[in-house]
Order: structure tokens, then sequence, then C-alpha cells
């Protein structure tokens, strides 16, 4: 059955950048056009201070990495389904000079509820509407036109769904959590993602490391965001450069920050 959100409903999503009165945006739809795809690029490096195209793309998907989290947060939670095309994904543009942490608007606000029947092989369709569907087709789309490798574009998307299975939802008293958190990363088979023989996010749910300047167990990424890049210079608290050198500099240089590793190839 669907109905429109309700007003609790939207405001619950709006902590993960949902805004339902978004007044300027452009659709997602739009960046599977590659001459549209290299303007929203070029446009968002300047705005942010990013030193190329690849950078700004890596950015993009961990800001956009949003959208599943929320499409993830109401399949779990309420059993329900947002609209997960495309086109019905509205992102806010950047302005120079700020730090782009853009609102995401849905055109189509209703959602479905599961209707109590074989829930696995509804939350599979739900996973290849949000992964096959909707976020393949843009990460492949930023890899041919910018060059940029998918492990890091996947890891950007890998994440924030592991914050959000492991931190935001750890004391939700939900039957599913922990059911959906391992389908996601363990049963999963390539073909909901795109066209992949195997489950992209699995190689980035490794153990946690205990890092002694943070007094925190975390886990250390396998790829480098470029974050570090950007006109602060930070680099993310699971950065895998950090850990391999204190001198400030990549000691496996593009090994990890941005050329194909050789697995890569055996996920198509």
């Amino acid at each position: 059955m669907a109905n429109k959100m309700t007003e609790q409903e939207l405001l619950q999503l709006k902590k993960y950048r949902l805004n339902s009165r978004l007044e300027h945006s452009f659709s997602a739809a739009e960046l599977l056009d590659e001459s549209s795809l290299k303007g929203f690029l070029q446009d968002l490096a300047l705005a942010i201070g990013a030193p190329s195209e690849k950078i700004a793309a890596s950015i993009f998907i961990k800001r956009y990495a949003f959208f599943a989290v929320m499409s993830l947060y109401t399949m779990t939670v309420w059993d329900k389904k947002i609209n997960l095309s495309l086109d019905n994904v509205k992102i806010e543009p950047a302005e120079q000079g700020k730090n782009w942490l853009p609102s995401i608007s849905l055109t189509d606000l209703t959602v479905v509820d599961w209707d109590g029947k074989d829930r696995p092989e509804w939350r599979k369709s739900i996973f290849i509407d949000l992964f096959a569907n909707n976020i393949y087709p843009i990460i492949t789309r930023l890899e041919k036109t910018v060059g940029i490798s998918r492990l890091i574009l996947w890891e950007n998307i890998a994440v924030y769904l592991f914050w959000l299975y492991e931190t935001e939802l750890n004391d939700i008293e939900n039957d599913y959590v922990a059911s959906d958190f391992h389908y996601l990363i363990f049963e999963a088979e390539g073909q909901v993602f795109g066209r992949y023989n195997g489950n992209p996010l699995q190689k980035y749910y490794g153990g946690k490391t205990h890092v002694e300047e943070r007094d925190a167990e975390i886990r250390i990424r396998k790829t480098c965001c470029f974050s570090y890049q950007l006109p602060a210079g930070k680099r993310c608290k699971t950065c895998p450069c950090t850990h391999l050198t204190k001198d400030g500099r990549c000691q496996d240089g593009e090994n990890i920050c941005g050329t194909k590793s050789q697995k890569e190839s055996s996920l198509i």
C-alpha cells in the first residue's frame, strides 16, 4: 500500500539530509549524461576547492551515500520502500565558498509498505533498485568520465552503510537490523549491485584496529577518498594513509589513492 510520508517520517529522514521543501536542485538522472556530469563536476570542484574533477567525484559520492542511508533506514526500520528511481532524486547544488553537505529531495514522497509476504525477496528487490539501478549507473559514469576507481566510490558508499547499521541502528529494537546488515555484506550477490560477479561492499567490511591517538576501535579504509586534498587538508579518521606513514604523504601513493586494483577487474 502506497502512502505519502508522514510529517514525523519526513522529520526523521531530515537527519539523513532529506529536505522535502528544497527550492534549488538538479535531478540525479542528469548525471548519466556525460556532458552534464562534466559540467557538474567542474562546478563542484570550483565550489569546494577540489584540485580536479576526479577529487570532486569522490566527494560527490560521499554525499550521495546519504540517499542510500535514508533508503535502507526506511526499509529496515519502517518496512517501507521509497521511490528509488534516479528521476525521483533531486540534489542541492554546490555554492562557492561553502562546505557542500547537500540536502536531497524526492519528487515522489510516497512510500510503499511491505505486504507481509516473503521479506527476503522484497528486500532484494529494494537492493536492486537502489544499487543496480541507481548507484551503479552513476559510479560507472563517474569512472568512465574522470578515471576514478570504482573501488574508491564503493567504499565511500560502504562506510556510511556500516555507520548506519553499526551505530545509528545499534540500539533499535528491531528484528531486521541484524539480518538486513548481514544480507548487505555477506549474502547479496554481485548482480544485486550491478554487473558484478561479487559483492562490491564485502571487501571493505574488515576488522577494526585500536588507534591509540583516538583511543578507539576504528575500521581503517582500504582506499583513500581524497578528502585531504580539499582546502582544509584534513584526513578522515579512517584514512589508510594516516596509518601507513606519519609524514603527511601516502606511503603507497596511487596504489591506495587512485589507480585501479588488479582485483577490481574480477568484480565485473
